[in-house]
């Protein structure tokens, strides 16, 4: 295999050992910075100021993301000196692949919890109305899951439609 652009600096240490030195293609380098990017979105997306536990993480990204212009994506990000931040620019951000994961991962996140949470009540429920009590674990899984699975049924079929929001409070915990 030829390389096409070795990434000068890229080095990789765990714990106190010799740092490890790899070799990338440049589109090796992009595919690196697409799930790079992937991981950042669910790692930081939702964060409202830096937290102390994802600085490694956004430490490794920012030393990947400066390499972007020697290798070949000089049209994809932005560095910003006085904030030391990589930004993407609205082109790449428009056309990049991970981006349809990241969508394709949201959308289907979204349709999960919201079943999963919906059974998890509707059964919380039914245990609180049955005369015979709380199920044993396997039964109360067993019965979890089919309740999950209706509600996926029901969301696959008519989507947001499907769902009704009550503002009535009266009898809710």
């Amino acid at each position: 295999m030829m390389i096409v652009h070795c990434l000068q600096g890229l080095r990789l240490s765990v714990a106190g050992a010799l740092p490890m030195k790899i070799n990338f293609t440049k589109k090796e380098y992009q595919t690196l910075v697409e799930m790079l990017l992937t991981a950042d979105w669910v790692i930081r997306s939702h964060e409202e100021e830096p937290r102390a536990a994802t600085k490694p993480y956004d430490d490794l990204r920012k030393k990947v993301l400066s390499h972007f212009k020697e290798m070949g994506m000089e049209d994809a990000f932005e560095y910003v000196p006085d904030e030391d931040e990589y930004f993407e620019t609205g082109d790449y951000e428009e056309r990049a692949p991970h981006m349809g994961f990241i969508d394709e991962y949201d959308e289907r996140g979204f349709w999960s919890l919201l079943a999963s949470k919906l059974a998890s009540r509707e059964l919380a429920a039914e245990e609180a109305l049955s005369a015979a009590g709380a199920l044993d674990e396997e039964q109360r899984s067993v019965r979890l899951f089919e309740i999950i699975e209706r509600y996926e049924e029901v969301f696959a079929e008519s989507g947001i439609e499907s769902v009704r929001v009550s503002t009535k409070t009266e009898g809710l915990h």
